[in-house]
């Protein structure tokens, strides 16, 4: 805050104070602006002190409040003047400390008081010493002292109003003091700041400069005009002049519409060669922000002299460009290039960008060590500059993450041949430090070409090519095309579907009847989730549920759907109907630490049947069965639950891994089943699939069954239950049969 600052909040604080002067004056006491809490405040009452007529009262205590020049000699003018008033005892005192006993700090006392300035009670003690009233000087300020006041031998006080004049005028004096003091201070650290920071900047060796948009004018530090040559009368350059003295090759990235840091925050390092009036040509190494206020907008530059030691200004730039550990361009390096190829690209000379990233990196550091994967990602630099073509920039974004940047490419084929011949020398086994035999180290990549949109959009797409090379099964190659994007939206718009539903009970859960093949009875329901969107209406799993296993949000679902299903039950145990319950949980929702118990709590708290849970699980949970899901199955079994296979048949359809968990039930896949009377070979697959899941203890269940000869030939291969359309589709729960399920067509 400036001198003027200060002096105007004075000014302000000065005219509150003759304000209400003048309202005492004109006899219209009215509402001043002083009033206090009401917590602290205590009404008065009774005759008045014997005083001077309540104007001359006031405007005496205004000169002496005014004259004060510190807060210590107005809280004596102050004291002074209430003790004239006629009040026996007065104390003002400030609050130090907030806590649950308030602790106060005596400015100054009158009377016969045992306490003097610096001295500290609590709010408590004030308490127990019933004052008379206690004022505050700024109604509401957590700073403004308070004026506590007693009447002459301990009896009521009279003159609120004239007590509360003197207090409201000595808090505007307080105020102007106040802020004086702030203002001060402020220009004492301003300047101080300034002064560490002139120095702080000579003693680095760095100049800075400044442009106003506004004006145009490039503003330049002592130590900049001193580097250049530039005496202290010559002008400030304009733009343009500033720009024209640039080396033509540096202009780039220099300040101006061009310089990222005008719509990005801070700029990368940059080098850049000024010629002095002297013709010397000085090489410094820049920095640029843009500083936004209210009324401009101003781009500020730092800049060291390199010029002295080529060496040092090689390391320098090297340092500001390149990856420390692979000696690459990073990040900030790539992105000028990259907007000014774009510049460049047309149609025919588009930019490639291709993303690299290796394939299971991360295992690398966990199993070998940081130090291997640190070579590693050495090696893999080493050959992208061997395998790179011309003009190509090679960067690293960080971790196993790299670009190879070609401009002028014309079709995409070209760009893909290149990515396949980078990831196949990639492929060769390479010798690492510390490892005793090659090692082999495999990579994906996602290639997008453009020419007419931004960087942003360009690593987007690659992005995306990426991520289909790795959802591919890695180490291979893909193309970014716009089914990309229409994918990656579908993915978005599902997602966004899947919270609204969470957020707004949005989600619905049907039943399909699974029935005994040998009696036709109704002896379980499976709950499938729908959702309900408020434009496409009821939507099916397949439409979110593989989006909601990407994001996670799938442990949400299927934490909602099993309380329906616990809800279900109740309501089904209430009735009477002793119905099964199978509903799918996903390998997420298991490895989370939190749902077996969950689950448990939630089976306990609903009183519903553990043994009438059927929780139905993937052969992929099996495969990569983790101890978190492991445990998590155990709590299942543990509760009653019988967990079963799902669709099986459609992932490896191997029984091979049951050993590493026991089931009670599997599905077999509806695929296996529709064939069933037109194919011999469905019909022996199934069989055995029914023999030896029998062989493992296990009730097998048919999905899909849609015809009655399909029943029927299941029923003799000894199925035990099946579900399909032929015993019912998907339906609320108070449309499940209740007794034989009569067999309908679709």
């Amino acid at each position: 805050m400036s001198g003027s600052s200060a002096t105007s909040a004075t000014l302000r604080a000065r005219r509150a104070l003759q304000r209400a002067a003048a309202a005492v004056a004109r006899d219209t006491p009215g509402d001043t602006g002083f009033g206090g809490d009401q917590h602290d405040r205590i009404d008065l009452s009774g005759p008045a002190p014997a005083s001077p007529d309540l104007a001359g009262v006031l405007l005496r205590a205004q000169r002496r409040f005014t004259d004060c020049t510190d807060v210590a000699a107005l809280a004596g003018e102050l004291v002074e003047e209430v003790c004239a008033a006629g009040y026996a005892r007065v104390l003002l005192l400030e609050t130090v400390a907030r806590s649950r006993h308030r602790e106060l700090e005596v400015l100054a006392a009158g009377g016969d008081l045992m306490l003097v300035p610096g001295q500290r009670i609590t709010g408590a003690d004030l308490t127990r010493m019933s004052p008379v009233a206690v004022v505050e000087l700024v109604p509401g300020h957590p700073r403004a002292p308070r004026l506590a006041a007693w009447g002459p031998g301990g009896a009521a006080a009279a003159g609120a109003t004239r007590l509360e004049l003197l207090a409201g005028s000595a808090g505007a004096a307080w105020r102007a003091l106040v802020a004086t003091a702030d203002a001060a201070r402020a220009d004492r650290e301003a300047a101080g700041a300034r002064l560490v920071l002139s120095g702080a900047l000579r003693l680095a060796g760095l100049g800075s400069w400044s442009w106003d948009p506004a004006s145009g004018v490039v503003t330049l530090d002592d130590r900049l005009r001193e580097v250049l040559g530039l005496s202290a009368t010559d002008p400030d350059p304009d733009l343009e002049t500033w720009r024209a003295r640039i080396h033509p090759d540096d202009r780039g990235p220099f300040t101006g519409v061009e310089d990222p840091a005008a719509h990005a925050g801070t700029s990368a390092p940059y080098p850049f060669r000024v010629t002095s009036p002297d013709g010397r040509e000085h090489t410094f190494l820049g920095m640029s922000v843009p500083l936004a206020t209210r009324s401009s907008s101003v781009v500020q530059g730092l800049v060291l002299d390199v010029s002295a030691e080529e060496k040092s200004t090689g390391e320098l730039v090297r340092l500001a460009q390149c990856d420390s550990l692979t000696g690459l361009a990073n990040r900030s390096v790539l992105d000028v290039r990259l907007a000014e190829a774009l510049e460049r690209a047309t149609a025919q000379d588009a930019v490639a960008l291709v993303l690299l990233d290796l394939d299971r990196f991360k295992l690398v550091n966990d199993t070998l060590g940081h130090q291997i994967g640190d070579a590693l990602l050495r090696q893999v630099a080493v050959r992208l500059q061997d395998a790179a073509p011309p003009g190509a920039v090679l960067a690293r974004l960080g971790g196993d993450e790299f670009v190879v940047m070609v401009p002028g490419v014309g079709r995409v084929e070209a760009a893909s041949l290149m990515a396949r011949d980078v990831l196949r020398r990639l492929r060769a086994p390479m010798l690492l430090p510390g490892l005793p035999e090659p090692f082999v180290c495999t990579s994906s990549a996602g290639i997008a070409l453009g020419h007419d949109g931004t960087a942003d959009d360009l690593f987007r797409s690659a992005d995306m090519a990426l991520y289909r090379a790795k959802d591919g099964g890695r180490d291979r190659v893909a193309v970014y095309d716009s089914a990309m994007r229409e994918e990656a939206q579908a993915r978005h718009v599902a997602e966004h579907r899947v919270r609204r539903a969470l957020r707004t009970d949005g989600l619905r859960v049907v039943w399909q009847p699974i029935v005994d093949l040998r009696t036709s009875e109704l002896v379980a329901a499976e709950a499938l989730v729908r959702l309900e969107d408020p434009v496409e209406g009821i939507l099916e799993p397949k439409h979110f549920v593989d989006t909601a296993e990407d994001t996670g949000l799938i442990v949400d679902v299927d934490t909602w759907v099993l309380q329906e299903v616990l809800r279900q039950l109740r309501e089904w145990r209430r009735d009477g109907v002793g119905l099964q319950v199978s509903f799918n949980v996903s390998g997420k929702t298991l490895e989370h630490p939190a749902f077996a118990h969950r689950l448990a709590h939630s089976v306990e708290s609903t009183g519903a049947s553990g043994s009438s849970l059927l929780a139905e699980v993937t052969e992929r949970t099996l495969i990569d069965l983790s101890t978190s899901t492991r445990a998590s199955l155990g709590e299942l079994r543990s509760i009653g639950a019988r967990v079963g296979l799902d669709d099986f048949g459609t992932g490896y359809s191997s029984l091979s891994y049951l050993d590493r968990f026991p089931l009670s039930f599997l599905k077999i896949d509806m695929s296996f089943v529709r064939p069933l009377g037109s194919s011999d070979r469905a019909e022996a697959v199934v069989r055995a699939l029914i023999s030896l899941a029998h062989a493992h203890g296990m009730v097998v269940t048919a999905e899909g069954v849609e015809t009655e000869l399909q029943a029927r030939m299941l029923r003799d291969m000894g199925c035990d239950r099946a579900q399909g359309w032929l015993f019912g589709r998907p339906v609320e729960a108070g449309r499940l049969p209740t007794g034989p399920v009569t067999a309908s067509r679709p």
